[in-house]
């Protein structure tokens, strides 16, 4: 069976990509997909690209400055720029992960009873996006994100350590000695992780105060964010991969 379509999102520290398993194309709808994520590749130029079926980037494109020649035929045609995303009152500079996300969220909150939505996306910033219950783009907040705010405390200072992101900590934020720990190391990421949830919170009900909306949370680092938004009793809906399921969806209709 032939490889499937391949769809990218190129990130400022990762490339996310969506793959349909075999001859699945995205009309399979997401069980027929596979989402994976990865540093960028040493050698852009081997990636089978002739089965890009649309990609969109918010980080470093990997053939820029390197000529012409370097560059995949017809790779630029199969671009999506924020143009392409139905929703209204969208800035033309406005990055497309966040045009993405904004659209897919209000779009699965269909599902729910329709409504505003306010879409937290945790990666290497924090975009807090607002689209109202007609699609409309109704403004944001950015911020730096965990492995931003922990990077940046060890370049910034001269006895802290400059720190990545360790998925498997996040897990352990269940009880209430977990929030204050003695040890530098975890003191850091609690404390950035904090932060980041309590800005989601206070975000959301700002926005509740105004009209019913509902958050939607996505991004490498939204695992870590839920149990303390739960704990916050703030409703969220988790989706992992919503700028993907956009590209997907707006590169897969009977005209494109």
């Amino acid at each position: 069976m032939p490889d499937g379509d391949l769809w990218l999102l190129i990130g400022n520290s990762r490339w996310h990509w969506a793959e349909a398993s075999g001859r699945a194309s995205a009309r399979s709808g997401p069980q027929g997909l596979r989402f994976s994520h990865s540093l960028p590749p040493a050698d852009p130029a081997s990636l089978p690209w002739q089965r890009l079926r649309a990609w969109a980037a918010v980080g470093p494109l990997p053939f820029q400055g390197k000529g012409d020649s370097r560059t995949p035929e017809g790779v630029e045609l199969r671009r999506l720029q924020p143009a392409s995303v139905p929703l209204h009152r969208l800035p033309p500079w406005l990055g497309i992960d966040r045009a993405l996300v904004g659209w897919q969220a209000w779009r699965n909150q269909g599902c729910h009873g329709g409504g505003a939505v306010l879409v937290a996306d945790a990666g290497t910033a924090l975009s807090l996006t607002r689209v109202g219950g007609n699609a409309t783009f109704l403004g944001g907040r950015l911020q730096p994100g965990l492995s931003t705010q922990l990077s940046s405390l060890g370049l910034a200072t001269e006895f802290l350590p400059q720190l990545a992101p360790s998925d498997p900590w996040f897990d352990r934020l269940h009880q209430p000695e977990d929030l204050w720990p003695a040890q530098t190391e975890p003191a850091m990421r609690v404390g950035c992780l904090l932060g980041l949830a309590a800005a989601v919170a206070q975000a959301w009900r700002e926005l509740e105060r105004l009209e019913p909306t509902a958050l939607w949370l996505t991004g490498g680092d939204a695992p870590g964010l839920v149990p303390l938004l739960q704990q916050a009793e703030v409703p969220l809906q988790l989706a992992p991969n919503l700028a993907l399921e956009a590209l997907v969806d707006l590169s897969s209709g009977p005209d494109q």
